[in-house]
């Protein structure tokens, strides 16, 4: 995998929000993003597991951890994760997790992505090309 100009790659842990016990919505999303061609080129996908006993049907998963080296292959990430969440019958929340940054996907749309791109930012700049803006002025934005 290459790496980032700073040389680390970046790492996400994706999630979504009251979950099943079997965790049904995670397993679901881990499929999808694994289905999804321009995800899977860009980023290395793996299951976390819940810890504690197994479900019936073995382990049970809580999340989705994605490795990669740069914020357009995130971009992707997050529409993947934003198209999934539009599948589902009913609006489960996504959290995309980074460095301590909690972030709600609430959209595919260029901004929400935009959004979600300056919240995940290592330093709080923004990527390139998303327009910049406010810290403060970051939706589902949780610490």
């Amino acid at each position: 995998m290459q790496r980032t100009a700073a040389g680390a790659a970046v790492r996400v842990r994706i999630g979504v929000e009251r979950d099943t016990e079997t965790g049904g919505a995670a397993q679901s999303l881990y499929t999808w993003l694994s289905g999804d061609p321009e995800v899977l080129a860009a980023a290395g996908l793996s299951p976390v597991r819940r810890a504690g006993a197994p479900g019936p049907m073995g382990p049970v998963l809580e999340a989705v951890e994605a490795v990669f080296d740069s914020g357009v292959q995130l971009a992707s990430l997050v529409v993947a994760a934003a198209s999934w969440r539009s599948t589902r019958p009913r609006a489960e929340r996504v959290h995309i997790e980074r460095a301590g940054v909690r972030v709600t996907v609430d959209g595919g749309d260029p901004d929400a992505v935009a959004r979600v791109l300056r919240a995940l930012s290592a330093d709080g700049a923004p990527e390139a090309g998303d327009g910049g803006g406010d810290p403060a002025d970051r939706p589902g934005r949780q610490e």
